[in-house]
């Protein structure tokens, strides 16, 4: 053995306190034969026996004393920085940072928290909610549930569903003011929210959203009540202010209805991650969980008629 493994160290020190190998290997949870073959392994490399055997247990030679005396301040100094790794690490070891928007925090991550408490009791979990697209790379978040591209080179993911988005407005708007039967209908209602509150769908051009467009252009001559953050847009339309251009699961559990079920799209969903991320075993498990619940609720993101899948960015 060219170099002296420093786990042989804190064995010696456990026999060395304890004076007994038997005792020393149920204080550390092992073997008394592996216990005893490992110190054989740390005398070979200090070419000298460390302790005689007594029958009260064993007692430290000349140098083993000398062993202990050279090596005590080492073990001191590193017991007390692996305490202090502990408290500094471990608390961020069980915590799992994911940001998502509004209308997926509400509707969908919640309702799965228990279920992730279920599986990991001490998780420390740490949800994210807003309208922007967060940037991963630039920040502490482990995960980062994503509508549209996928955005940064250097994260890794994968999309996990596709979203149905449509146009939506509560049955008491649509009894007071008809019920648009083509996007040219659309002219002379009430709308909730602009061009300028669509920005967090990221990558995504109007251009290449024809319904949005379609959305939006009819907004420009008509009344439209700008509103942020986005999940506002929910409450506006269920207090009966207007249509508004809403993820399709969200809307119908706010109990929306659509405006022109014949008229919607699907959007990609991305789970992403740092690379480094998968070295940590909770968020391995954690991304396991995602994805599967991901994969249980296609159906239900789907959801709001007849979808149109958005056409694929031009490279």
């Amino acid at each position: 053995m060219s170099e002296a493994n420093w786990d042989l160290f804190r064995l010696f020190f456990a026999v060395a306190n304890s004076g007994s190998v038997n005792a020393a290997a149920r204080e550390l949870n092992m073997s008394q034969p592996t216990l005893s073959r490992r110190l054989k392994e740390l005398e070979r490399y200090v070419g000298a026996p460390l302790f005689f055997r007594v029958p009260s247990g064993v007692t430290l030679t000349q140098e083993g004393k000398e062993l202990k005396r050279a090596a005590g301040g080492v073990v001191d100094t590193f017991g007390s920085f692996h305490r202090d790794l502990r408290l500094r690490v471990g608390p961020r070891s069980a915590a799992v940072k994911i940001s998502a928007t509004e209308g997926l925090t509400k509707h969908w991550l919640l309702p799965r928290v228990h279920r992730l408490y279920e599986l990991h009791p001490n998780i420390r979990l740490h949800i994210n909610s807003t309208v922007e697209q967060q940037n991963l790379a630039n920040s502490d978040l482990d995960f980062v549930i994503r509508m549209g591209h996928p955005g940064e080179n250097e994260l890794i993911g994968r999309k996990v569903t596709t979203i149905g988005f449509g146009i939506y407005a509560s049955e008491t708007y649509l009894s007071h003011r008809g019920q648009p039967k083509t996007v040219g209908d659309l002219m002379g209602h009430d709308f909730i929210g602009s061009s300028g509150d669509f920005s967090g769908l990221r990558g995504e051009r109007a251009g290449s959203m024809p319904l949005l467009t379609s959305f939006l252009k009819a907004a420009e001559g008509s009344r439209t009540l700008r509103l942020m953050p986005i999940a506002s847009h929910y409450s506006a339309a269920c207090e009966g202010l207007g249509i508004a251009f809403l993820a399709a699961p969200f809307a119908l559990a706010e109990g929306l209805v659509p405006v022109l079920p014949q008229e919607s799209l699907l959007m990609d969903v991305w789970l992403l991650r740092r690379r480094e991320s998968d070295l940590r075993k909770l968020t391995r498990q954690v991304r396991r969980f995602l994805e599967n619940e991901f994969a249980a609720s296609k159906t239900w993101f789907a959801s709001g008629g007849t979808a149109r899948r958005q056409p694929k960015r031009k490279s």
